[in-house]
């Protein structure tokens, strides 16, 4: 099955926020409470699963991750976000 991150990335001065996924194919099930590490993270070096939906129609895992608060108010600063977990392999599913 297909597993899918997604982690959304906003900031505390700025009202729109914007979504990444990664999809990568596992042979386990992904469980709530479970942690994801991956290099986009930075300091942060994994985040706990908040959830996990399961769409069998597709044949996927959606794992949900803790959002990503940028304390700032530039919008440029959550797009910057946004390249730094491109430059990872993740994807923008609701671009700025």
């Amino acid at each position: 099955m297909s597993v899918i991150i997604s982690q959304q990335i906003s900031a505390t001065g700025v009202k729109e926020y914007t979504k990444v996924i990664k999809t990568f194919d596992c042979q386990f099930t992904p469980l709530v409470g479970q942690k994801i590490r991956d290099t986009a993270f930075g300091d942060m070096q994994y985040y706990d699963v908040e959830d996990v939906f399961i769409d069998l129609a597709e044949n996927e895992y959606w794992v949900i991750l803790p959002a990503v608060l940028l304390h700032s108010d530039d919008i440029e600063d959550i797009r910057d976000a946004v390249r730094e977990y491109r430059s990872h392999g993740w994807e923008c599913t609701k671009p700025l």
